[in-house]
């Protein structure tokens, strides 16, 4: 009896298909930098839902920003005084880009869990 070859054909090619997407997923990961993305400055206004939400996404996106560079190092002496150093950095570069006071920005860090 012959094997179908077709079926084995198509489950090679879908094999090969995954294992280029995972190459492609852990070459593109983040690194461990304490950079965000770029986006335009905006004044954001904080009566407006839509800013307080984008408030809160760039918050989140800060805290594991942070969290992110903290972890890429082993020394747990030195992860306090990195995440502390990059919060500072990433709640001055929000407060510019969105024209706020940085007491507000880090009020919103502070939440965050």
């Amino acid at each position: 009896m012959k094997p179908p070859t077709a079926w084995f054909e198509m489950s090679a090619v879908a094999a090969g298909l995954i294992a280029v997407m995972l190459v492609v997923m852990w070459a593109r990961q983040p690194d461990a930098s304490c950079t965000m993305s770029i986006e335009p400055a905006r004044h954001l206004v904080l009566s407006r839902d839509t800013d307080r939400e984008h408030l809160a996404h760039d918050i989140s996106l800060a805290d594991r920003t942070a969290r992110r560079y903290m972890l890429s190092t082993a020394d747990h002496a030195e992860q306090q005084s990195r995440f502390a150093a990059c919060e500072a950095i990433l709640v001055d570069a929000i407060a510019a880009k969105h024209n706020l006071p940085q007491t507000v920005v880090r009020a919103g860090f502070i939440g965050v869990e």
